[in-house]
């Protein structure tokens, strides 16, 4: 693979990295939803009624931004230049969005007289870092300036209000924290990895099309005698959309079965010996008119019965053959 076809495939696996990292967004918004109105049911009497709107009324906020990013990016033209910006914007509303749910073990965090408070945010932010981790597995930058904010005060909390006994919590938000991140590298990993080989198939695959397409020949590929797929050339020869012979079966593109099922014939004897087959055969055009066709295949290698023929429009030759033979 040479280095200028390798930096546009990394390119191009860069940006659908990005463009997944927002397809992901508005599921995230609606798990952020849901935690917002159940922070606020759960809250509500334990903490200062002021403190906890502000709060809601800052997520709500945050939400509406990221909401407003993802809405700008699907509207975008989404060249591999700019896509990096918008990772750093995506990654800047995970960060104060962040900021906003690390706040529960800040100010919004329950008096010690609501102990199944204390547990609920708690288990929250542990469920939201872990959600985070998946949602934003494929980010790096993302998914850090997201989890440290969300994790860190809990961590400080811990560590300033249970002093010696507080190495539990804190080994347990390392594992927490480990876990994390070992959830999103098999994440990152795999996506990316996934992503460089649809990229490399669908960039092989047009640069295939694209072949097909620049032939002066008209090239099938043929199931049995059904039509699997066709370059322009060949529409151009029988006068027909590519759409309308993908759809078709190639003996109805004779001018007569008997034709036909001598094509069949001949190229199953030709491919049962390991040979190409090779003939000229009358076909005819959409518009009804006829001309002959020298067709050369070969069979695609053993576990397929599909095939690969050649189409060239013979129908000069075999009149200037047939006046030679006439003089």
């Amino acid at each position: 693979m040479n280095s200028f076809f390798a930096r546009k495939l990394s390119a191009e696996t860069e940006t659908r990295r990005i463009e997944m990292l927002f397809d992901r967004l508005p599921s995230t918004v609606v798990v952020s939803l849901i935690g917002i109105f159940l922070c606020f049911l759960v809250l509500f009497g334990t903490v200062a009624l002021d403190l906890l709107k502000v709060w809601t009324a800052y997520m709500l906020s945050v939400l509406a931004m990221r909401a407003g990013i993802w809405y700008l990016f699907r509207k975008a033209d989404r060249r591999s230049e700019t896509a990096y910006r918008w990772e750093w914007a995506c990654a800047f509303g995970a960060f104060v969005s962040g900021l906003g749910w690390g706040a529960l073990f800040g100010p919004l965090y329950p008096p010690a007289t609501h102990p199944d408070t204390q547990m609920f945010v708690a288990l929250m932010v542990v469920i939201t870092a872990f959600t985070g981790s998946v949602f934003v597995a494929q980010s790096n930058i993302t998914f850090w300036l997201f989890i440290v904010p969300v994790l860190t005060p809990a961590i400080v909390h811990y560590t300033a209000t249970l002093g010696y006994q507080a190495q539990w919590p804190v080994t347990a938000a390392a594992c927490c924290i480990a876990v994390f991140v070992i959830v999103q590298r098999t994440l990152y990993r795999s996506a990316t990895s996934n992503l460089a080989r649809s990229t490399q198939a669908e960039t092989l695959l047009a640069e295939q099309q694209a072949i097909l397409d620049s032939s002066p020949l008209g090239i099938v590929v043929i199931d049995g005698s059904h039509v699997v797929k066709c370059n322009m050339r060949l529409g151009e020869l029988l006068g027909r959309r590519i759409q309308d012979l993908t759809a078709s079966r190639m003996d109805d593109h004779f001018v007569n079965l008997a034709e036909a099922t001598q094509f069949l014939a001949d190229s199953n004897t030709a491919f049962a010996r390991g040979r190409i087959a090779h003939g000229m055969y009358r076909l005819k055009r959409a518009d009804g008119t006829q001309f002959w066709a020298e067709l050369s295949g070969r069979k695609m290698p053993a576990g397929t019965t599909h095939s690969v023929w050649m189409v060239a429009d013979v129908t000069m030759r075999v009149a200037n053959e047939q006046r030679a033979q006439a003089q």
